[in-house]
């Protein structure tokens, strides 16, 4: 590129309002930080970040300790990468501040260890993944082109990515899960899951006890319960399967429906007519073990089956 191509470039840049544009790795220079608050017990915590992960740790301190390393592309940026910090005996704020005009790539990487009982009200990244775990609450976690992983939180947890997968083992709240082009798993959320992606696949297991809806598009969706579900499962998909795995002994009012592929079921199911016998095939609606919530399962392009066991691998 010419001198006056590239400054041509630059300007329409600057004067389109883009001043932040990326020369380089940003890893190449490195400077790290440690940080020790006095932090109470239910105390908030909330984390933002770019190109840099987040991972967030509960334990039995009543104090927060706060890690990471801030990265650039050059040493001139590095200097200007300010990590923001506002902190209380019931609250911590970090927040690693781009440069204002910002010729080059920078990032920022945070480990926490805080209270068990902490709420993490906030934690937003890019790039990277972001880790919970073992702490009272997640209420808001997201990340763009990087996964999300929750593990053992007590309270209701909320994580959003795009480009990127979203796992999730042991919340005793309610979960709202959605991604974009990446596959969700869950193992074991307490109250109801609501989890949805597209172009990828959704595995759950489950207890039963709580409503569940799962979407996608393009991607299959499997759930098992281990006890028969007390509330309404929903499930909808696109050009792939559904599978739900119920226990032996579920008592279920079932409504499955597919176009181009087929309803199958280990359960025998009690009043399963269609008033369209070119449908018989491809819907199969209801009552399995004398009825109760309602399953319902639709797919387009995809086969549906309803599976008799508890578990999924």
């Amino acid at each position: 590129m010419s001198i006056r191509l590239f400054a041509a470039t630059l300007a329409a840049l600057f004067l389109g309002g883009c001043v932040h544009v990326d020369f380089g790795q940003s890893d190449r220079y490195t400077e790290d930080f440690h940080h020790v608050f006095p932090l109470q017990a239910g105390a908030h915590v909330s984390v933002e970040s770019h190109n840099g992960s987040i991972d967030v740790v509960g334990w039995d301190k009543d104090e927060a300790e706060v890690s990471g390393t801030k990265s650039a592309s050059s040493e001139s940026l590095l200097a200007s990468v300010k990590i923001d910090i506002h902190n209380t005996p019931t609250s911590l704020e970090l927040r690693a501040v781009k440069p204002t005009l910002q010729m080059g790539s920078t990032g920022a990487r945070f480990t926490l260890h805080v209270p068990h009982s902490a709420l993490v009200d906030r934690l937003e990244t890019s790039n990277a993944q972001v880790h919970v775990r073992d702490v009272a609450a997640a209420a808001h976690l997201k990340s763009s082109n990087g996964s999300i992983r929750v593990e053992n939180v007590q309270g209701d947890v909320d994580a959003r990515t795009s480009n990127s997968s979203i796992e999730v083992d042991g919340v005793g709240g309610e979960a709202q899960l959605h991604s974009t082009n990446g596959r969700i798993s869950v193992d074991h959320v307490a109250k109801r899951l609501d989890a949805e992606t597209s172009n990828s696949s959704i595995k759950a297991r489950l207890d039963g006890n709580a409503p569940v809806r799962a979407g996608s598009s393009n991607g299959s969706i499997d759930l098992g319960f281990s006890a028969p579900p007390k509330a309404d499962v929903r499930a909808s998909t696109s050009n792939s399967s559904i599978t739900v795995h119920l226990p032996a002994n579920a008592a279920v009012r079932l409504e499955a429906g597919t176009s181009n592929s087929s309803v199958s079921s280990d359960f025998e199911v009690v009043g399963a007519l269609n008033v369209d016998e070119s449908r018989r095939k491809n819907h199969l609606n209801g009552v399995i073990g004398g009825g109760g919530p309602l399953v319902e399962l639709t797919s387009s392009n995809g086969h549906i089956r309803i599976a008799k066991g508890a578990g999924i691998d």
